[in-house]
C-alpha cells in the first residue's frame, strides 16, 4: 500500500552542496512523505539523496523498513550543522526494525547511498549548504 501511495506522490528536488559535492535532493517535506522516505525504491541515483526537512529541531529518529539498500545519513540542527552522521545502515525486512536517533536534536536529515560519508570525507565540519526556499 505505502510502495502504492510513493508511486503517486509528487516529489520536489532541489540542488544541494556537502562538502562542496553537488546533489540533487529528493524533498521529504511532509508526514507521508518523511514517514515513506526512500522505502521499496531499488536504488537511488549516483548524485542523488533524500533531504527530510522538519518545522522544528527534536530528535529525529530513522528505521530502514522496507529498505532494499544500506545507506549513509547525517542529521542537521537548524543552522545546517551536522549533529550526527552515521555509515552503511543495513536494510531491515522485519516486522519490528531498529529506530537510529542522532546525538542531538535535529531539523533535517539527509540519506546518501552507502559510502558517500566515507568517498567524500563527511564531518561534523563539514559545510552544508541548502538551494532556498527548502
Amino acid at each position: 500500500m505505502l510502495n502504492f501511495i510513493r508511486k503517486r506522490l509528487s516529489y520536489a528536488e532541489r540542488q544541494i552542496s556537502v562538502g562542496g559535492v553537488e546533489l540533487s535532493a529528493i524533498i521529504a517535506d511532509s508526514f507521508l512523505k518523511r514517514m515513506i522516505g526512500l522505502m521499496y525504491r531499488e536504488t537511488l541515483e549516483e548524485g542523488k539523496c533524500m533531504l527530510f526537512t522538519f518545522p522544528s529541531e527534536s530528535m529525529l529518529g530513522i528505521w530502514m523498513k522496507s529498505m532494499k539498500f544500506p545507506i549513509d545519513v547525517i542529521w542537521l540542527d537548524s543552522d545546517l550543522k551536522i549533529v550526527s552522521i552515521m555509515e552503511s545502515l543495513p536494510p531491515c525486512d522485519k516486522i519490528f526494525c531498529k529506530t537510529y536517533y542522532p546525538s542531538s536534536k535535529s531539523m533535517y536529515v539527509i540519506e546518501f547511498n552507502s559510502g558517500f560519508v566515507k568517498k567524500n570525507n563527511i564531518s561534523k565540519q563539514t559545510k552544508i549548504e541548502l538551494e532556498k526556499n527548502i
